[in-house]
Formats: C-alpha cells, structure tokens, sequence
C-alpha cells in the first residue's frame, strides 16, 4: 500500500475501533452472568450486529486499499465466513445453552483470530 491519505489513514482507524468493539460486545455477550432477555443485552445484540454490518459494508474500501496485497485480499474475503456462522446460530439473542455455547467455542474466538490477522495489515499504518 502506497503512502496513506488523510481520509485513509482515519478510515483505518475508525475501522480498527469498530473491530475492537464488536469483540467488546462478543466478550459481554458471552459472560456466563448476562441475562438475554435484558433490555442492556438485547440492545448489545442489535448494536453489535449494526456494527458487523459495518464491517461488511467498510470491506468495499479495504479491498480497495489493500488491492494489490492478495493476503489481505483473502482475509477480508473470510469474513464472510464468519457473517454466515453468526445466521446460523440465529443471532444468539435467546439465553439458550447451544447459542450461547456456540458463541463462546466458535463464533467469538474465530472472529478474534480474524481480526488478529486483518490487524496485521492494518495496524502497521496506523500505529503512529
């Protein structure tokens, strides 16, 4: 990637926050004590599934920055992966053992191993 502009540099930045926080929100919405059926809890859900969806949608620009580094090219193509994983467990908005179980065993650390790798082509650009 050649020297940043302005607008990208603080598109990375907002991008890495917004990765940052839907782990935020994967790690509250796994502890064992949360209840589902809260009001707090049920607005992390729907915060954090507007927030993946901004992840997608911000995809159309990092392809764009990245697009001549196919290692990163393919790490944003996997989280798709992960979106669809997150549909099959039905969103783990009910305080189900299975949803939650699956949130915890699968969902939560592969999406912290995927964004342990999309931050290692990201953070070296905005770690200043």
């Amino acid at each position: 990637m050649a020297v940043l502009t302005e607008g990208e540099f603080l598109f990375l930045k907002k991008y890495n926050a917004l990765l940052e926080t839907v782990e935020e929100a994967f790690d509250y919405l796994s502890d064992e004590n949360q209840n589902a059926s809260a009001p707090l809890t049920r607005q992390v859900v729907l915060d954090s599934y507007e927030a993946i969806g901004k992840i997608a949608e911000a995809h159309v620009n990092l392809v764009l920055l990245f697009e001549k580094n196919e290692d990163a090219l393919q790490i944003i193509a996997r989280f798709g992966d992960l979106v669809d994983e997150l549909e099959q467990v039905g969103h783990f908005e009910q305080n189900t053992a299975p949803e939650k179980e699956a949130l915890q065993t699968y969902i939560k650390p592969a999406y912290e191993n995927w964004k342990s790798e999309i931050q290692h082509h990201i953070l070296p650009h905005i770690a200043h």
